[in-house]
């Protein structure tokens, strides 16, 4: 597979605030934490990660995974395609997975998102672990609505067809999860694993309940504690 190079850089109670767009506008519908106010990658550096794309092993990678001006990164699936090696009982997927592996201190993953229509049951980013589980798994249901599928919160409503910015943030050392959308803070929670546990960043398309999934994702960057 091809790989990529790119620069970038206490138990808690789960903390959600709903965000709906409604003529490109975000506008928050529930409570928002002050976390927010200090801003997503604050106290973090930025660094630089590679990535391989995983897609169905029958098809060539160009013909799920493609680079446009940018760059944006394209990312498709359809119903019906196979895993992403053979002897995986997985769903289909294609995916850029970041090749850095990291525990016990905080890491973040950002990029610009944009959602196409046809995409209905489909993962877009995690944060993965090595071993299974994922502390952070975003999935896509119902008009373009966006859900921690990890605990089923609802995180942002019609999301289908609209760039949007999204940050990803796992703490091991003391569990906790947080998410932001065009720099709200959407989700506060815990995920509980050891912390020697070893996790790394997904983003793409995996599963499908529809006909075809698709993503796309620019300005791609990572931060770390």
């Amino acid at each position: 597979m091809r790989a990529g190079h790119i620069r970038t850089a206490v138990p808690l109670l789960a903390t959600t605030a709903l965000i709906s767009w409604a003529a490109g506008t975000g506008t928050a519908t529930a409570q928002q934490t002050s976390a927010a106010a200090a801003g997503p990658t604050s106290g973090l550096t930025e660094y630089s990660d590679a990535y391989s794309v995983q897609r169905p092993y029958d098809l060539p990678q160009s013909d799920r995974f493609s680079m446009t001006s940018g760059p944006t990164y394209n990312a498709r699936i359809l119903k019906g395609d196979k895993p992403f090696k053979k002897d995986s009982d997985t769903g289909p997927r294609t995916e850029m997975r970041w090749h850095a592996t990291w525990s016990g201190t905080e890491h973040q993953w950002s990029a610009d998102v944009k959602i196409d229509s046809s995409t209905e049951g489909a993962c877009i980013m995690q944060v993965k672990g090595s071993t299974g589980g994922e502390a952070i798994y975003v999935n896509v249901h119902g008009n373009g609505n966006l859900y921690n599928s990890v605990n089923n919160t609802p995180i942002a409503t019609g999301m289908w067809g609209k760039w949007f910015h999204m940050n990803a943030d796992f703490d091991p050392a003391t569990g906790t999860v947080r998410l932001w959308i065009d720099s709200k803070l959407v989700l506060t929670t815990h995920y509980s694993a050891p912390t020697s546990k070893i996790w790394y960043f997904k983003n793409g398309v995996y599963n499908t309940t529809g006909p075809e999934a698709e993503a796309h994702f620019k300005n791609i960057t990572f931060w770390e504690k």
